[in-house]
């Protein structure tokens, strides 16, 4: 019985490696599905399993946030500043243009999706710079444009590489179409990649909306 209590004490000390392991499954269980070809549809077929995967992304989080005061706890504590940085690694967002250029993905999906990652990735290193160097802090509105544009660049992205697929309503007449994203490797964007990162937009508008009380460096200004 002690052994257990220390056990489950222990785990509740270190929130960050209990978080890091439950990423880390999502993350193994996406990537069995992916090689598996779960995420593939055929033509003219709705993606269930992507939107399957998506709402159960978004359900348990919901539900973690609603129902369990530590892990509400927890995401309403991690550091904006460096959640806002994470948003950087959206410059690769840019090999999206790559692949079109080599004929693997439609223009349309190519381009709103690359270049909506990287002025996200952009505005993101300059919002985290002033943030962690600035002692007045940052406008609130600011972040709030911020963090808006970046969750619907993946609203666009994601519908615009559904609506490209084959035989989709926005599929090329002639040329490639967006199916590569259902396939693995790439099917990991979409499937982890892409809810990881609209998982920080949402966890930072709770943060603003909750005025980040729990961390006293990071100063935000209502203008």
């Amino acid at each position: 019985m002690n052994i257990t209590t220390t056990s489950i004490n222990r785990i509740q000390d270190q929130p960050h490696l209990v978080i890091s392991v439950l990423i880390f499954g999502w993350l193994t269980i996406i990537t069995a599905l992916g090689m598996n070809d779960v995420f593939v549809s055929g033509p003219g077929d709705v993606p269930f399993a992507i939107l399957a995967s998506f709402a159960a992304t978004f359900i348990l989080f919901s539900v973690g946030y609603n129902r369990l005061p530590a892990f509400r706890e927890y995401v309403l504590g991690l550091d904006m500043r460096f959640l806002i940085l994470l948003h950087s690694w959206r410059m690769l967002g840019l090999g999206f243009v790559m692949l079109h250029l080599l004929d693997q993905l439609p223009a349309l999906f190519a381009y709103l999706a690359g270049f909506g990652d990287a002025l996200t990735a952009i505005v993101a290193v300059f919002l985290a710079y002033t943030m962690f160097s600035n002692r007045e802090g940052v406008s609130r509105k600011w972040i709030w444009r911020w963090n808006t544009f970046g969750l619907m660049d993946f609203v666009v992205a994601v519908s615009v590489g559904i609506l490209t697929r084959s035989d989709a309503i926005l599929a090329p007449a002639k040329g490639v179409n967006s199916d590569l994203m259902t396939t693995f490797p790439f099917v990991l964007i979409p499937a982890f990649l892409v809810q990881v990162f609209a998982l920080t937009h949402i966890i930072i508008c709770l943060q603003l909306k909750n005025n980040h009380r729990h961390d006293e460096r990071i100063k935000l200004r209502k203008l």
